[in-house]
C-alpha cells in the first residue's frame, strides 16, 4: 500500500456528537440549509443566489472550523459535509464548495454512507454519476490519482460509474478522455459482469463519441476482444444493439463498426454457436445509419446472408438484404477484376522483357490494349454502383415500425440454429475473472 493511501486511511471521520455545542450548531446550520434550497422557485437565479450563498457559508465555516471536513453526522446515515455538498447542490455553481472540500480532506471521497455498503455509496460514486458533477473526476484524477487507488474505488470502479453516466445521460467526452488519460489504470478495470471501459462506453443511449473510442481502444487494444459475462456480448455487438434501440445514433457509430472490422475482422464472424452483430441490425433497415452498418458487416462477412441464429432469423429475410447484396457481390467481383487486371499489367511486361520474340512483344501490346479497355468499363461500372446502393437505401427508408414477431421453434430450426446448449456452457465458462479467459488470446482468432 502507497503512502498516500495509508495517509487516506489513517484520516478518520468524526462523529458529529463529538463537536462543541457552537461548532456542533454550524454543521447542523450547514445540512438544513442545504436542505432547504429552493429547487423549484419561480426563478434559476432564486436558485442560483441560494446554492452560491451556501458555498459560501461552507467554504468560511470550514476555514474557520477545520474539523468540519472531518465530521460525519451519525444521525444522518454518516454523510460528511462534502457528500451533503455532492448530493444536495447538484449543479455546476456548487463546484468550487465541492472542489474546496476535496483539498481540505481527500479521504471523504471513500467515505460512504452507512446504509450502503456497495458501489455508489461514497461522494467519488456520487460525483462520477451526477451528469453535472461528473465533470470533476478528471481533476480528481489529476490532483489526488491515489483516491483512485483505495481498496473501495478498487473493488467498486467509479469508472464505470462516470461511463455509465457518459453513454446513459451525455457527460462530455472531453471530461471521460480527461479521467482517463489522468488515470490510465482505469482502463484496465472490470465491472461486475467483466466488461472493461471500452465495452462499458458503448451502446447507451448517447452515442460514443468516435474519437474518444479509438483513442481507448488504442490505449488497450486486448478490450476490443473482450466479451461481457452477461450473454458472451462482444463490443461490436453492443454498438450494433444500440444502433437498432436509438435511433439518433448516427456517423459516430459507422465509424466504431470500421475501426473495429479494421482492427479486430473476426468479430463480424460466428464463434462457438453465437449470435451474428448483423443479426441486431437487419430489423431496423429503414434507419440510413442501420443500412450503412449492415452493407459494411456484409462486405466484411458476405456468407453472414445465409445464417441464422438461435433467436434471430437469417438476414437473408430481410427484404433490403436482399436487394442489396447483389450489388455488394457485384462491387467485389468488379474490384477483384480490376486487381487481376492491375497484376496483369504490371507482370506480364516484366516477364516478356526478359524474351525478344516478336510474337511475344505483339501479344503484350494486344493485352495491354484490351486491359486499358476493360479497365475504364469496370471503373465506370463501378461509379455507378453507389449510385444503385443509394437508390435501395431511400427505397427502404420510412420511420419505425412494430414487427410481427413470430415464434422462433428452436426444434423447427433444428441444424439452422446457430445458438444451442454449448452457447450456454461457454456463457458460464467465460465468467472467470482472467483475462486469457475472456480474450481469447491463445487461439489466433483475431
Amino acid at each position: 500500500m502507497s503512502t498516500t493511501t495509508n495517509a487516506l486511511e489513517s484520516v478518520t471521520p468524526v462523529p458529529h456528537t463529538e463537536l462543541d455545542d457552537a461548532t456542533g450548531a454550524i454543521f447542523q446550520g450547514l445540512i438544513e440549509a442545504a436542505y432547504e434550497i429552493p429547487w423549484y422557485a419561480n426563478t434559476e437565479a432564486e436558485v442560483k443566489g441560494a446554492c452560491e450563498d451556501l458555498n459560501q457559508r461552507i467554504i468560511r465555516a470550514v476555514t474557520e472550523n477545520p474539523i468540519l471536513a472531518r465530521v460525519i453526522d451519525t444521525n444522518l446515515l454518516d454523510w460528511s459535509l462534502l457528500l451533503l455538498a455532492c448530493e444536495k447542490l447538484h449543479r455546476e455553481w456548487s463546484h468550487p464548495a465541492i472542489k474546496f472540500l476535496i483539498e481540505k480532506n481527500p479521504a471523504a471521497l471513500v467515505w460512504r454512507r452507512s446504509d450502503m455498503d456497495h458501489g455508489g455509496a461514497a461522494p467519488i460514486h456520487v460525483i462520477a454519476k451526477n451528469s453535472i458533477h461528473c465533470e470533476l473526476m478528471g481533476w480528481i484524477a489529476e490532483t489526488y490519482p491515489w483516491v483512485l487507488d483505495h481498496r473501495h474505488c478498487r473493488r467498486y470502479p467509479p469508472t464505470f460509474d462516470l461511463l455509465e453516466q457518459y453513454s446513459g445521460s451525455g457527460c462530455p467526452a472531453s471530461s471521460v478522455r480527461r479521467f482517463l488519460q489522468a488515470y490510465p489504470n482505469a482502463l484496465s478495470q472490470k465491472n461486475m459482469y467483466g466488461d472493461k471501459p471500452l465495452g462499458a462506453v458503448v451502446g447507451g443511449y448517447n452515442e460514443c463519441d468516435a474519437e474518444l473510442f479509438k483513442w481507448m481502444a488504442e490505449q488497450d487494444p486486448k478490450a476490443m476482444k473482450r466479451r461481457s459475462r452477461m450473454g458472451n456480448i462482444s463490443v461490436l455487438e453492443r454498438v450494433c444493439f444500440g444502433m437498432n434501440e436509438f435511433a439518433h445514433y448516427g456517423n459516430d457509430s459507422i465509424e466504431i463498426i470500421k475501426y473495429l472490422i479494421k482492427e479486430c475482422p473476426k468479430l463480424v464472424r460466428q464463434r462457438g454457436g453465437r449470435a451474428l452483430p448483423i443479426h441486431a441490425l437487419v430489423e431496423k433497415c429503414n434507419r440510413r445509419v442501420v443500412q450503412d452498418a449492415t452493407i459494411l458487416l456484409l462486405k466484411a462477412y458476405p456468407e453472414s446472408y445465409d445464417i441464422p441464429g438461435r433467436f434471430h432469423k437469417a438476414p437473408n429475410t430481410s427484404q433490403f438484404v436482399k436487394r442489396i447484396l447483389p450489388l455488394i457481390d457485384r462491387e467485389r467481383e468488379l474490384k477483384e477484376f480490376m486487381s487481376m487486371l492491375t497484376d496483369v499489367s504490371t507482370h506480364f511486361p516484366k516477364a516478356i522483357s526478359v524474351n525478344n520474340s516478336t510474337l511475344l512483344h505483339g501479344v503484350s501490346n494486344v493485352l495491354a490494349a484490351w486491359s486499358t479497355d476493360r479497365r475504364k468499363r469496370v471503373e465506370l461500372e463501378l461509379q455507378g454502383l453507389p449510385a444503385q446502393m443509394e437508390a435501395v437505401q431511400k427505397e427502404f427508408e420510412g420511420p419505425d415500425v412494430e414487427s410481427d414477431e413470430e415464434d422462433f421453434d428452436e426444434d423447427d430450426d433444428g441444424e439452422n440454429s446457430q445458438w444451442d446448449g454449448g452457447q450456454d456452457e461457454e456463457s458460464d465458462n467465460s465468467s472467470d475473472d482472467s483475462d486469457d479467459s475472456m480474450d481469447d488470446d491463445s487461439d489466433g482468432d483475431y
